[in-house]
């Protein structure tokens, strides 16, 4: 109520600079709680036309008064949101078995699918200097913006079970670009100490055998094959996954007939897997799709004779 009376006093100041019109208008004054609210009427009160020296000086008393007001609430918002939210997590760990706790991780934290693409490690946005640097909270912070990512909030426990579940449960979707995936999986982001390559089971690869390269006219009106070799940069960290992943490389050609579609594939296929991963399929699940009509289950042995058959051995 005191914060009410405080924002009503200070509109109603307001109203002895401006028009009779004005003073309706910012006398919602008393309901800015919202800190965008009460900022957009800031802006409407100083591009008003009747707007005096003197109204302009109370504008600035009251933005001041309002940007304290909104990180004196924010900051006891947090307060109370750590508290709630680490005794909730506390009961959790102590009084769910494991079982029950996974259930919940799995709702929580699975996403499926999860793109990773090169924007994945790139810069982020500072908005104190409003320059484009790497710091890794504020990374976190953008892609994973819920409290319980916050061992803050929920406790070292409770997050190194929850990010387990998400590399485990969730489905990570990777394009053509080269070296991304390894460093996927080599990275521990979250700091559990675990690689992501010794959790992850579930990987789906886009791959796309024509570049629209704007290097010359023919290339970015009607693309150009890819290089092999960049294709196989991207498959680049599967054989570091544990036995038993589940693999899906959809492989797209835009090819125009059957035969064309054919040549793509026998031109990428022994440079796609390299013989470390074949020889490790043998322990996967892999499906390898071609313009997403053409299905290859390759499970155990079928893994090598598929290999053979289409000469990548």
């Amino acid at each position: 109520m005191a914060r009410e009376a405080h924002y009503r006093y200070k509109s109603e100041t307001f109203a002895t600079c401006l028009s009779d019109d004005c003073f309706l208008f910012f006398g919602r004054m008393s309901m800015a709680y919202d800190p965008g609210y009460g900022y957009s009427l800031i802006w409407a009160f100083f591009t008003s036309p009747n707007v005096t020296n003197a109204g302009v000086i109370q504008g600035l008393c009251l933005e001041k008064d309002l940007a304290n007001s909104n990180t004196g609430t924010q900051h006891a918002i947090e307060q109370v949101a750590e508290a709630e939210c680490n005794q909730l997590s506390h009961h959790v760990i102590t009084k769910l078995p494991r079982e029950i706790r996974d259930m919940i991780y799995q709702h929580l934290s699975t996403r499926n699918p999860e793109h990773i693409e090169r924007e994945h490690f790139r810069t982020t946005l500072d908005p104190v200097t409003r320059l484009y640097s790497y710091d890794h909270a504020r990374w976190k912070a953008s892609h994973f913006p819920d409290h319980f990512w916050n061992p803050r909030y929920v406790g070292d426990l409770f997050f190194r079970e929850l990010v387990e579940n998400y590399y485990r449960n969730s489905t990570f979707t990777f394009g053509d670009d080269p070296e991304v995936m390894k460093r996927f999986l080599s990275t521990d982001e979250m700091g559990i100490n675990i690689l992501p390559k010794d959790l992850v089971r579930n990987i789906e690869v886009h791959l796309k055998a024509v570049s629209y390269d704007r290097g010359s006219f023919r290339g970015y009106m009607f693309g150009v094959p890819k290089k092999p070799e960049r294709l196989q940069a991207a498959l680049d960290g599967l054989s570091e996954l544990n036995e038993g992943a589940r693999i899906c490389v959809r492989f797209f050609t835009e090819a125009k007939t059957v035969k064309e579609r054919d040549e793509h594939c026998l031109a990428a296929l022994p440079t796609l897997f390299s013989s470390t991963q074949i020889a490790k399929m043998t322990g996967y699940k892999v499906k390898f799709v071609v313009d997403d009509c053409h299905h290859y289950d390759l499970e155990g042995a079928m893994a090598q004779d598929w290999a053979m058959l289409h000469g990548v051995v």
